[in-house]
């Protein structure tokens, strides 16, 4: 890695951390560059304002994102039920682009942004998932009499509707009790009588390694 890249990584990296913690509008060009122990010559050389740090972290974790799902779904080491428990975990619970201070900033002071990431939320994931489930179909896992369509708009909507601050903070759930509630609601209701079996040796394989995502 060259310096100047190294050294816009750090910027990033750092004020990503500030904004988080004390939300964007808190926060100065000023103080990202003494946090850094930089001059604001050397931060204002990388960019030119704090928008366009902000534009470049939120670019920066759905490319992230859209890399991780990608391989999962592409990985033929994995069985697809493998797939489809460690997407859904995913989506719940480990991929907020933004959180904290920061995620209220944006959806108060910055709504474009928000509704663009809400935007690449909902259409990357839900072709995903889609395709896990039209494998999972073909595969003998889910029922035949389902309709895919429904299914995911249905989950989808419920992990977007669920994941959002203003949701939460009236929830006496922590995130991971939602991600295994919407996870069970989804699997107990479109596996096959095959599938369920299957889905049920697995979960005990997964035990008895050690593996508590299913």
């Amino acid at each position: 890695m060259t310096d100047e890249k190294e050294m816009k990584e750090r910027i990033l990296k750092r004020s990503d951390e500030l904004f988080r913690q004390f939300g964007f509008s808190k926060i100065t060009m000023e103080e990202i560059a003494a946090n850094l122990g930089i001059s604001k010559k050397t931060l204002y050389k990388h960019f030119s304002n704090k928008d366009h740090i902000l534009k470049e972290i939120i670019s920066e974790h759905k490319c992230e994102i859209q890399t991780f799902i990608d391989n999962l779904v592409n990985d033929n080491t994995l069985q697809f039920i493998d797939k489809l428990e460690k997407l859904m975990d995913f989506l719940t619970h480990h991929a907020p682009i933004v959180d904290g201070p920061m995620l209220q900033d944006l959806i108060k002071n910055h709504p474009e942004l928000w509704n663009d990431i809400k935007e690449f939320r909902k259409t990357k994931s839900n072709y995903q998932f889609s395709r896990l489930l039209k494998d999972g179909m073909d595969s003998g896992f889910f029922r035949n009499d389902i309709n895919q369509d429904f299914i995911v708009v249905a989950y989808m909507s419920a992990v977007h509707g669920l994941i959002n601050p203003e949701t939460l903070s009236n929830m006496p759930y922590s995130m991971d009790q939602i991600h295994k509630q919407l996870s069970k609601l989804l699997l107990e209701g479109i596996l096959s009588d095959s599938g369920r079996e299957k889905y049920r040796q697995l979960k005990i394989k997964n035990e008895n390694k050690g593996d508590s995502t299913l």
